[in-house]
């Protein structure tokens, strides 16, 4: 291997977390997310609550007026990220859609540091999917790594 630190150590993580995104998303296209109503019944309890970050405030109530169009966006992507990391396929670019994707959750959710909540520390890894990108070990970035540039594989 010529990289610095040996990505098929990140392999088990990186088939864990595209489950565990594939999953989520596959249950929402199953729990009629397309459509809103969860999605819109959900972030109406976080504003009651009052539990996003001011900064993220804006964002929760533009998705709560249109859910439909972010319920779709929650679901493609958590199939698209899922699909990238399981199949290893542009993980460099997965991975970092993933972790706005996730910090966003985290933070419209406000969630701390601890538990409920897993959104911040899967962001985290995403972010070191990012840097050190595990597609390139039984992943077809493997493939594409000399016919694509480097920051997408």
């Amino acid at each position: 291997m010529t990289e610095r630190f040996p990505v098929a150590y990140l392999f088990p993580l990186r088939l864990l977390f595209g489950i565990i995104l594939l999953l989520e998303g596959w249950g929402k296209l199953q729990g009629n997310w397309l459509h809103g109503d969860p999605l819109a019944a959900t972030l109406g309890r976080w504003l009651a609550d009052d539990k996003p970050y001011a900064l993220f405030l804006p964002l929760v109530k533009v998705a709560h007026a249109h859910p439909k169009i972010f319920g779709s966006l929650v679901t493609i992507g958590e199939v698209a990220v899922g699909l990238s990391l399981l199949f290893g396929v542009l993980t460099r670019v997965g991975a970092a859609l993933g972790a706005l994707m996730l910090f966003s959750f985290a933070f419209c959710a406000g969630q701390g540091l601890v538990p409920p909540g897993n959104a911040l520390l899967m962001g985290a890894v995403c972010v070191l999917f990012v840097a050190v990108p595990p597609g390139r070990f039984l992943g077809v970035d493997t493939v594409l790594a000399g016919r694509l540039p480097r920051w997408m594989v």
